[in-house]
C-alpha cells in the first residue's frame, strides 16, 4: 500500500481541481477529498477542514513546490 499526504487545503472545490490540474500537468498524480454531503452542503467542507489536495508520499516534496508556485486566486 502506497502512502499518500494531504499537502495543500483551499476553501473551494475550485481552487482544489485547479491544483490537482496543475500537479497533473507536472506528472504527479493527485486527488482531492472533502466532505460536502455528497455535494448537497458545499459550505459543510469548510466545517471539515475544507479541501484537501493529496499525493503519494514520494511525490510530497515535488508537489508542494509546484503549489508554492501557483499564483495566489481570490
Amino acid at each position: 500500500m502506497t502512502d499518500i499526504v494531504e499537502i495543500a487545503q483551499f476553501s473551494s472545490e475550485f481552487e482544489a481541481q485547479l491544483a490537482v490540474a496543475d500537479l497533473a500537468s507536472s506528472g504527479i498524480e493527485a486527488t482531492m477529498v472533502t466532505d460536502d454531503g455528497g455535494g448537497a452542503i458545499p459550505s459543510m467542507s469548510m466545517l471539515t477542514g475544507g479541501v484537501r489536495v493529496i499525493v503519494r508520499a514520494e511525490d510530497a516534496e515535488a508537489a508542494s513546490q509546484i503549489l508554492g508556485r501557483m499564483p495566489e486566486r481570490d
